[in-house]
């Protein structure tokens, strides 16, 4: 670890600015909740411990693949359920600090410790493939594709490793800044590209086979006096619609680039630490006060806006059958109507912060909290 760079969690960038560091906080208060009439409904299918997250910031989101959900607790219990029925397919106890989950591609179950490992399991059967040590913590899951698998550390660099054995193909690092939020970018792979942030408010392409620089581009430039003014991480994992990447930086902006070349298309003053969600017309942005916003693809244009979750730490969104479904500190899940933005049902996950980005496909949506609880839901129109 390198002990001249001090990590903050986003919570604690937050009180600091809000409280100067000393005394009392007076960080914003969540809203509360209020009352609506739900017109779509959550039917809970089944639920399942996977294991504490062990650490309340730790984002262990499981990995939906085929008909299997893949999950892993901060203790490195690592268990495969079949996404119909819940029932266990196998569940591998590896005793590591686990704290980049769940990955996968080729076949592999993949995740990253706090001691800077990366572990490849077999999919189907959980056995450990490989395990191979890299130069710092991996907080985001890796991927793979096409026989590599690309992780980030938290120090700044971006490996690709070997599917087949783990051994290092190649290597990218940007130097990253004294200061910065606790979190890194996760790989996004596209077309033969991998598409990654940084903790300096940067953003590059590189290829998957060679790691070489195809384009780099700036979400957010530092500005301000002070180092907690000049935090302009991106943390959140980038999005791909077709040719459009969209990223977004902390205190920065969101933008909107060609993926093909890294041109800019459009960009606007955004804040946020979470992965955004797209469809086929828009991008949807938690931002750092837990504000709900619905962009145009084409234009960056805001369609909506929800202030109904501010200050309540809402986890990344995802798209489900027709809405937008994000858990808060609290347990509680949302959904949203992807049209306006009004909240159309609510339920509680067992009472412990939702942290995680909720996995979802077709109707099904998969959500696991910090105290180990992963949820399996149907969700549709009342």
């Amino acid at each position: 670890m390198n002990f001249y760079r001090l990590i903050l969690s986003a919570t604690l960038v937050l009180a600091l600015a809000g409280c100067g560091g000393l005394g009392k906080s007076n960080l914003e208060p969540p809203t509360p909740l209020k009352d609506f009439k739900a017109t779509a409904q959550i039917q809970r299918l089944w639920s399942a411990d996977i294991g504490d997250a062990g650490d309340q910031y730790n984002r262990l989101a499981p990995r939906l693949a085929g008909d299997t959900v893949y999950a892993a607790s901060g203790k490195g219990d690592v268990t495969a359920f079949n996404a119909d029925t819940g029932k266990t397919l196998w569940r591998q106890e590896l005793a590591v600090p686990v704290s980049g989950a769940m990955g996968y591609g080729n076949n592999l179950a993949l995740l990253g410790t706090r001691e800077g490992e990366v572990l490849a399991l077999n999919s189907d059967s959980g056995k450990l493939v490989w395990r191979t040590r890299v130069s710092s913590e991996v907080l985001a899951p890796p991927v793979a594709t096409s026989g590599v698998v690309v992780v980030q550390t938290i120090d700044g660099f971006v490996y690709g490793l070997s599917a087949q054995d783990g051994k290092r193909l190649w290597q990218f690092q940007r130097t990253v800044p004294a200061l910065s939020l606790r979190g890194t970018s996760g790989p996004s792979i596209q077309s033969g590209m991998v598409v990654t942030g940084f903790a300096d408010g940067t953003i590059v392409g590189l290829d998957l086979n060679s790691g070489k620089v195809r384009w780099d581009a700036a979400v957010a430039r530092p500005s301000g006096r002070t180092e907690l003014e000049r935090l302009v991480d991106v943390d959140g994992t980038p999005v791909i619609a077709g040719y459009r990447m969209f990223a977004a930086s902390y205190q920065g902006r969101l933008i909107a680039l060609d993926l093909r070349n890294g041109r800019l298309l459009w960009g606007r003053k955004a804040s946020t630490y979470v992965p955004m969600a797209v469809d086929r017309s828009n991008v949807y942005l938690v931002d750092a006060d837990g504000v709900v916003v619905a962009l145009d693809q084409a234009t960056g244009a805001e369609r909506w806006r929800q202030t109904g979750l501010r200050a309540r730490f809402v986890s990344a969104p995802a798209i489900i059958n027709g809405y937008l479904a994000a858990g808060d500190y609290n347990g509680v899940l949302h959904l949203l109507s992807r049209d306006s933005g009004e909240f159309v049902a609510r339920t509680d996950i067992d009472g412990s912060a939702i942290v995680s980005r909720p996995v979802s496909r077709g109707n099904r949506l998969y959500v696991s909290n910090q105290s180990g609880r992963l949820v399996a839901m149907q969700v549709q129109p009342k």
